[in-house]
C-alpha cells in the first residue's frame, strides 16, 4: 500500500511539474491577432508595410496625410520673408504626390514619400539642380529647398499651414 502511495503522489508531482514548465514554455504568436493590410507581412508582432503605407496595420496610405492647400511663408537665404502657398495633392497611389507653390515659376514637381522616414525626397534638374525636402508634422508643411539658379547656392525655406 505504501508503494502505491509514493507511486501516485509521485506521478501527480510529475504530471504537476511538467504542466507548469509546459504552460510557463508555450508563447503565444501575436501575428495570429494582428491583420496586417494592403500586402503587408508580419514578423515579430508587427506589420511590415510596402512602400506608400503606414500605421501599425499598414491602413493608412502615407500620401493622404501631405494632401491638402498650405499657406505660410517663404524665406530664401538672407532675404525678407514672403507670403506663398502651396498645394499637394496625390498623383498615383499609393506614395506618389505633386507639389505646387505659388508665388515662384507655379511649377508642379513629382515626389514619392520615402518608406524610411516619411518625408517627400525631390530631385529635380531645374534651377542647377535642386534638392527638395518637405515633411509635414500636426498639419504644418516644412519645405526646404537647396538651388543654384545663378550658380550660386541658396536655401529656400517653406512653412505654412493647412487649410482645411
Amino acid at each position: 500500500m505504501k508503494f502505491w502511495k509514493h507511486t501516485l503522489i509521485s506521478a501527480i508531482a510529475f504530471v504537476g511539474v511538467s504542466s507548469s514548465v509546459l504552460y510557463t514554455s508555450c508563447t503565444e504568436d501575436s501575428c495570429k491577432t494582428l491583420i496586417c493590410r494592403n500586402g503587408a507581412t508580419c514578423a515579430d508582432g508587427q506589420c511590415k508595410c510596402p512602400t506608400g503605407f503606414e500605421g501599425t496595420q499598414c491602413e493608412k496610405r502615407a500620401a493622404d496625410r501631405y494632401v491638402g492647400f498650405y499657406v505660410g511663408q517663404l524665406n530664401i537665404d538672407n532675404q525678407p520673408p514672403v507670403a506663398d502657398s502651396a498645394r499637394i495633392w496625390v498623383v498615383n497611389y499609393p506614395g506618389t504626390v505633386a507639389f505646387e507653390r505659388f508665388t515662384r515659376e507655379h511649377d508642379v514637381l513629382i515626389g514619392n514619400v520615402s518608406p524610411v522616414d516619411g518625408k517627400i525626397y525631390i530631385n529635380d534638374g531645374q534651377f542647377g539642380g535642386r534638392t527638395i525636402t518637405i515633411s509635414v508634422i500636426d498639419k504644418k508643411i516644412y519645405f526646404t529647398s537647396l538651388e543654384k539658379p545663378n550658380g550660386e547656392l541658396q536655401t529656400i525655406n517653406f512653412v505654412g499651414t493647412r487649410r482645411d
